[in-house]
Order: structure tokens, then C-alpha cells, then sequence
């Protein structure tokens, strides 16, 4: 096994999550708190930052150049496009042959179905893909 030692830049930035040092094997870690460390230190000027990660558009769940599916976020199915996660029927559709109120004739009941743009693998040029990027 390695062992790591990460060095991290001695500012501090206000976040959720304390920042610290990970000493160890990966069965074994001791984590130091920054401030833990570096509270003696004679060279060492703390400046403080509030570090705050927002979406550009507020929309966008995946990265552009990211290998995850966008449209079913990597579980490989969405929301069935008939029913709209219903799983019933809205109306009779087919000359009668499935009425409304009885099991989507789409998903069959399930209230998903297999994502088209990855065909359920979760992932961008999936099982089968037309693509050849």
C-alpha cells in the first residue's frame, strides 16, 4: 500500500466541511485539522474566505464534457414521456385497447422508462449507442 501526504495551501476558507490533512494508510487515517496544525506556526497568516459554488443557468445538473448521461443523471431511466410518472392511463389510446385508468400502455405501470439518449446504460455513448464519439 501507499502512503499520501497532502499539503494544502495555509489560508482557511469557511466552508461546510473543515479542511484538514489525512495521514495514514487508507485503512488506517488520522485526520489533522488545519488550524490544529498550523496554530503555532510563527510563519503562518491566516486569511479568511466564504467559498460559495453556484450554477451559472441553475439548471444544469451535469458538467457539459462529463461522461454521465444529462438527461437521467446516470440512473438510465426517466420519467415515462405518456403517463408523466403517473402509471395509469389519462386516456383510451389504440381504438380502446388501453383505457384510460389501466396500467400505462408505455411503461406498465413502472412510471419510468429507459432513457433514449444513453439506452439505459447511464452514461454517454451506452449499451448499443448509434453514436461514435
Amino acid at each position: 500500500m501507499a502512503n499520501a501526504l497532502c499539503f494544502i495551501p495555509v489560508s482557511s476558507f469557511k466552508s461546510h466541511s473543515k479542511p484538514g490533512l489525512v495521514i495514514g494508510a487508507s485503512n488506517a487515517r488520522k485526520v489533522l485539522q488545519v488550524n490544529d496544525v498550523f496554530r503555532m506556526s510563527r510563519t503562518a497568516k491566516f486569511q479568511s474566505a466564504e467559498v460559495k459554488a453556484a450554477d451559472a443557468d441553475g439548471n444544469q445538473r451535469t458538467k457539459p464534457n462529463s461522461l454521465v448521461c444529462a438527461d437521467c443523471d446516470g440512473n438510465g431511466a426517466v420519467l415515462c414521456s405518456q403517463c408523466k410518472g403517473n402509471g395509469v392511463n389519462g386516456v383510451d389510446h389504440f381504438n380502446g385497447q388501453f383505457k384510460a385508468g389501466g396500467l400505462c400502455w408505455l411503461c406498465r405501470g413502472k412510471k419510468e422508462i429507459l432513457c433514449g439518449n444513453c439506452n439505459g446504460a447511464g452514461y454517454v455513448g451506452g449499451f448499443m449507442s448509434r453514436f461514435d464519439d
